[in-house]
């Protein structure tokens, strides 16, 4: 083989893009990342459901900037994800020191599976792996100056 129709194979492979079978459970059930608007938001920040409405001037809100509030993410089918994007809204200072994310497919036994600095405006979680869950908990492990805002959460 040539080296270019490897780059040319590679290419090409690449294109393909998320929407078809990328995790097989062995039960014949495929999971790309659901839409949407099958998600359901759930947590201790005041109105989680606005960090997942599609609208980055409504946000959810943690109580205090002592605690360390939590989202979790029903994305109603098991996915599979290897990036986490935070749009923290119009309060670009309301980011978590550190933030966390755990996973779960039954939404009862979750495994924390990263955790890095948080970031002004946009936070950007990138781990080395791509994940399969279900459940999406994502935590302000340490708490910033500002209560934790969360306008809008995606998943790539």
């Amino acid at each position: 083989m040539s080296w270019r129709f490897i780059v040319v194979l590679a290419g090409l492979s690449a294109c393909v893009g998320c929407t078809g079978q990328i995790y097989h459970d062995g039960r014949g059930q495929a999971s790309a990342l659901s839409s949407r608007s099958t998600w359901r938001a759930s947590g201790d920040l005041r109105s989680p459901a606005l960090a997942i409405d599609g609208d980055t001037s409504t946000m959810a809100l943690s109580p205090s900037t002592e605690g360390k509030g939590t989202l979790t993410i029903d994305l109603g089918k098991p996915c599979v994800f290897n990036t986490i994007i935070i749009e923290h809204g119009s309060n670009e200072f309301g980011f978590a020191r550190r933030t966390a994310v755990s996973t779960s497919t039954d939404g009862v036994n979750f495994t924390q599976r990263y955790s890095a600095p948080g970031t002004r405006r946009v936070t950007i979680l990138c781990p080395s792996t791509p994940m399969l869950a279900r459940y999406v908990r994502i935590q302000a492990a340490v708490p910033g100056d500002q209560p934790w805002s969360v306008a809008e959460v995606f998943l790539q």
